[in-house]
């Protein structure tokens, strides 16, 4: 806390000595500079946001880039919790529950897709407290915490030629505190847009490097600063599945074959323990787990394990499905669909044991009248582990 108060003290200099001097002095004169972060730090998002109307001071005080990061991080590890979506029609509800305790879940907040210009939404993915929403033709941002909802805009010469857009990633750069969208286009161009504190930039093209390749974006992630995507790639011979690499900082691609003994299109790209690793569900309750130990000599670890599910309802176990893996190296499984009584399941591969988390009776006759779902209907649902409450606006 003492390295980021003297972070926002120092970019936030200018402006914080203007508030002082002027409606913030009275103030400054009671609680010194360093309390009132650490106060403001420890609220809920959606208390900083109301609260940056106070004065000037604590509007630069929670709108840098630091506090916002910082607040980030520390709502990921003193208030762990998933996200679970829940699509119904054209509205998209969005509830959190704790990481660790049998819990009925909160809403956090619905959107109603009305500004969709093209077609539908046919992904969501879930990044840092932002989730990614990919149309088929648009790309867009929501911030549930703060219920702030961005359209990506356009590149520049393709606003009448639809048909040239593939579709984008969205993924985090823990070194530079920022977000990024690569956005793929026909004939292998790649776009990158850069998402700060305080909103967006523009496309950047990028030309030197890219290798004649087909993406397909249905995985995709950012993990150090690497975006990794999958793509049919030509290869001299032919065109071979291949994990592409894209280093944001020095815009170089790299191309990572495929572990023997995967099924490509069924494994799930994951960040595990800091590294790129591939989850294989197929015959399940079996898990491989490759983990990418070398990307430029194509060397993986591998792993299987068997879920000690013995115990459990055939029913239940059969609806288990991968939902990613947690801050503490958990692989996650939950249903496909929301349900009046369900589990969500924690294995940890080190120690070969199971928890489990149950939302009995969370969906009864209360929570489907207020928010309109019928009586024996059967919705979509989405879950994604480490979830935290984000200050970034768009």
């Amino acid at each position: 806390m003492e390295e980021m108060t003297g972070k926002i003290q120092r970019r936030t200099q200018s402006s914080l000595a203007m508030s002082l001097h002027d409606n913030d002095k009275s103030q400054s004169e009671h609680i010194p500079l360093d309390l009132t972060i650490e106060i403001l730090s420890r609220l809920p998002a959606k208390s900083v946001g109301r609260f940056r109307s106070v004065s000037k001071l604590w509007s630069a005080i929670t709108t840098s880039q630091d506090f916002i990061n910082s607040f980030a991080t520390r709502s990921l590890t003193s208030r762990p919790s998933v996200l679970i979506t829940v699509r119904k029609g054209d509205m998209l509800f969005v509830f959190s529950s704790p990481l660790h305790k049998n819990s009925r879940f909160s809403c956090l907040a619905s959107y109603q897709f009305t500004n969709l210009k093209y077609g539908y939404y046919h992904r969501f993915d879930y990044v840092r407290g932002l989730i990614f929403l990919q149309g088929s033709k648009q790309l867009d941002i929501w911030n549930p915490t703060v219920n702030r909802f961005f359209t990506l805009p356009e590149l520049e010469g393709t606003e009448d030629n639809n048909c040239n857009y593939l579709g984008g990633i969205l993924g985090y750069d823990q070194i530079n505190g920022t977000y990024i969208v690569l956005r793929v286009i026909r004939e292998s161009k790649i776009c990158i847009l850069t998402l700060g504190a305080q909103g967006q930039g523009s496309w950047r093209m990028i030309t030197n490097g890219v290798p004649s390749h087909k993406p397909s974006l249905r995985f995709g992630g950012c993990i150090n600063g690497v975006m990794y995507y999958v793509a049919f790639v030509d290869v001299g011979d032919g065109f071979k599945n291949r994990i592409v690499s894209f280093n944001v900082r020095s815009e170089k691609f790299s191309q990572i074959k495929y572990p023997e003994g995967t099924s490509h299109w069924c494994s799930c790209m994951i960040s595990y323990e800091g590294r790129l690793a591939l989850v294989d569900t197929l015959i399940f309750p079996s898990i491989d787990l490759w983990i990418l130990k070398d990307g430029d000599r194509h060397e993986w670890t591998h792993n299987r394990f068997v879920l000690p599910l013995s115990e459990m309802d055939p029913i239940q176990k059969k609806n288990l499905h991968f939902k990613g893996v947690s801050n503490a190296g958990e692989l996650i499984f939950a249903p496909l669909m929301l349900s009046e009584s369900f589990n969500i399941l924690y294995f940890d591969p080190r120690r070969n044991s199971i928890r489990e988390v149950s939302f009995g009776g969370s969906v009864g006759d209360e929570f489907k009248s207020r928010y309109g779902f019928g009586k024996g209907c059967r919705y979509s649902m989405k879950v994604y582990p480490n979830h935290i409450e984000s200050l970034i606006s768009l």
